[in-house]
Parts: C-alpha cells; sequence; structure tokens
C-alpha cells in the first residue's frame, strides 16, 4: 500500500489544561510516527463549546494534524485512539495531494475563467457606453409661443391651399 496524506481533527478532553492538551496532542503526534507516518503540520485550534455532551464533556479541545502514513497502520492508529478518555471524538480524512499536472490544468481553468469574467466587464461596459450614446440628447430650443404656433399653421395651410 502506498503512504497516504492524512488530516486528523480530533476533540480532546475540555478539562485538560493547554500544557495537557498539548502533552496529548505531543502523544498523537508519537503514536504516528512509531506507527511508521510522518507527521507534516500541526495547529491548536483551542478550547471550544460543544454542540451536545459527549462522554459527559461540554467542552472540548480542538486540535489538528496533517500526516502521511500507510492506510494498514492507520486502522491500528484508530483503535489506539477510540480506547483513549482524552480523545472525545476524531476524524480521519484523506487528503488528495494534487500533481503537478493537475495544479496546472486548475491553472488553465482559473486563467480561462478570469479571461471569461474580463470579457463579459468589457461587454457590460461597451453596452452601457452605447445605450448612453443612443439616448436622445435634449435641445436646448427657445419654447415657442402661441402666436409662433398659429403663424406656422397658417403657413402651412397657405401653402396646402395654393397647391
Amino acid at each position: 500500500m502506498p503512504i497516504q496524506l492524512y488530516n486528523l481533527l480530533a476533540i480532546l478532553n475540555g478539562q485538560l489544561t493547554p500544557e495537557a492538551a498539548e502533552e496529548k496532542l505531543n502523544l498523537i503526534k508519537n503514536d504516528i510516527t512509531e506507527a511508521g507516518g510522518e507527521v507534516v503540520k500541526t495547529g491548536t485550534i483551542g478550547k471550544r463549546k460543544l454542540a451536545y455532551p459527549v462522554k459527559k464533556q461540554k467542552y472540548g479541545s480542538y486540535v489538528s494534524l496533517d500526516f502521511n502514513i500507510k492506510s494498514e497502520n492507520l486502522n491500528r492508529l484508530e483503535k489506539n485512539w477510540r480506547l483513549r478518555d482524552e480523545i472525545l471524538r476524531f476524524l480521519n480524512v484523506k487528503i488528495h495531494a494534487k500533481t503537478a499536472k493537475e495544479l496546472e490544468e486548475e491553472a488553465k481553468i482559473q486563467e480561462k475563467i478570469q479571461a471569461r469574467q474580463a470579457k463579459a466587464e468589457a461587454q457590460e461596459k461597451f453596452e452601457r457606453s452605447t445605450e448612453k450614446a443612443n439616448e436622445p440628447t435634449k435641445k436646448s430650443e427657445t419654447p415657442f409661443t402661441l402666436e409662433d404656433i398659429d403663424k406656422k399653421i397658417d403657413e402651412i395651410l397657405d401653402e396646402d391651399i395654393a397647391k
């Protein structure tokens, strides 16, 4: 079996002091290295209130670990972790490590997306500018008086009668 990358999110007993929680985290790290694994990244999220009591505990200290290990060794580790009282819950997730080809394809896709967005923005900007150009402009003519309108009507009627 090949070595896989895993992420462990564990909830430790909330009654542990920060130093004791760090000790338990180091014990988990030692378990992983003894089982033939390698710890890549560790992190502590901190003490949080649980949504519901777990093993009669209302609070838990969250820790996160990324590690490489063979899957048959992981099963043995999980059995050991289930038996420990200081670990309230844990979740292991296999992380898919992307290859160089996958990263390259993802970058191409992102470039296409950005190009499409830029094209759409340019098209929208163009449409807005043409809408403004096609809007009728208000002429600044002086308003007509009734006398001017009457004169114009008389001229048009005289022309029609003369024809």
